[in-house]
C-alpha cells in the first residue's frame, strides 16, 4: 500500500469507520466526502464483509482498521496523520503536503463530543503517529474531508468559512445539527440529501437507486 510518489500527489483520505452499523446518515456522509475529494483518494477502514459492496463505490475498502494496517507494515507510521479533536497542534497546509495519509474518524457526532477518535485511533496508534485538530468545532466527516481539500488546494485557510450549528425544518418540527460546517456560496455545506433524510426519514430516491445498484 505504501506508495513513495503519493507525497506529489493529495494525501489519501483514510475513513475508519467507527460505527456499530452503516446507518443511512453515516452513508450520506461518506458518499459526500468522495464527491468532495474523489473515490481515488479515499479510503475506507474497518468495514464489515456485508456492506463493501456499497462502500466500494466510493472509495477503496478495507476489513482492516487503520490501526492494522500500521501495525502489519502496511502504512508506516511516519507516513500518516490523525485529525482528532484532542490533539494539541493545529494542521497546517505543510503538514498534509509532508504527509501521504490523513486518517478522519468514521464517527457521527455526539454533542458533547465523547473522544472517540483519541479512544478508537490516536490512543491504539504506535509510538510516532502524528495528530492535529482542525479548529475547536466538531465537524461532520464530509465536513472534515472538506476541509483538508479547502487547506490543500488553496495551501491554507485564507478564505475559508464556517458556521456553528444549522437548523433543518422536518416534518416535526426544526432540527438543530451542534456541529460546525464549511460555508459555500453563502450556505452550510450539508451532505447532498441529508436535509431530505432528516425531513422525510428516508433516502431520497436518486441517491437509495445510486447505493442499491450493486452492479
Amino acid at each position: 500500500m505504501h506508495d513513495q510518489s503519493r507525497s506529489r500527489n493529495k494525501p489519501v483520505v483514510i475513513i475508519e469507520h467507527c460505527e456499530y452499523s452503516l446507518s443511512p446518515w453515516i452513508i450520506l456522509e461518506y458518499r459526500h466526502a468522495s464527491m468532495i475529494y474523489g473515490r481515488d483518494y479515499l479510503l475506507f477502514t474497518n468495514i464489515p464483509v456485508k456492506y463493501q459492496r456499497i462502500l466500494s463505490k466510493y472509495g477503496r475498502v478495507r476489513e482492516e482498521s487503520v490501526v492494522e494496517l500500521v501495525y502489519n507494515g502496511e502504512i508506516p507510521v511516519e507516513s500518516l496523520i490523525i485529525l482528532d479533536p484532542r490533539a494539541s497542534s493545529t494542521l497546517e497546509y505543510s503538514d498534509l503536503a509532508s504527509t501521504e495519509y490523513v486518517v478522519v474518524g468514521g464517527i457521527l457526532g455526539e454533542h458533547p463530543p465523547r473522544g472517540r477518535t483519541w479512544i478508537y485511533i490516536t490512543s491504539r496508534m504506535p509510538i510516532g503517529a502524528r495528530a492535529f485538530n482542525i479548529g475547536d468545532g466538531q465537524y461532520s466527516i464530509d465536513g472534515a474531508v472538506y476541509f483538508i481539500n479547502y487547506v490543500w488546494l488553496n495551501k491554507g485557510v485564507s478564505g475559508y468559512q464556517y458556521i456553528d450549528g444549522v437548523r433543518v425544518e422536518t416534518e416535526c418540527g426544526e432540527m438543530y445539527l451542534p456541529y460546525r460546517y464549511p460555508v459555500v456560496g453563502g450556505k452550510p455545506l450539508l451532505a447532498d440529501g441529508l436535509e431530505y433524510y432528516l425531513k422525510y426519514r428516508r433516502i431520497r430516491d436518486d441517491i437509495w437507486r445510486e447505493i442499491t445498484d450493486l452492479q
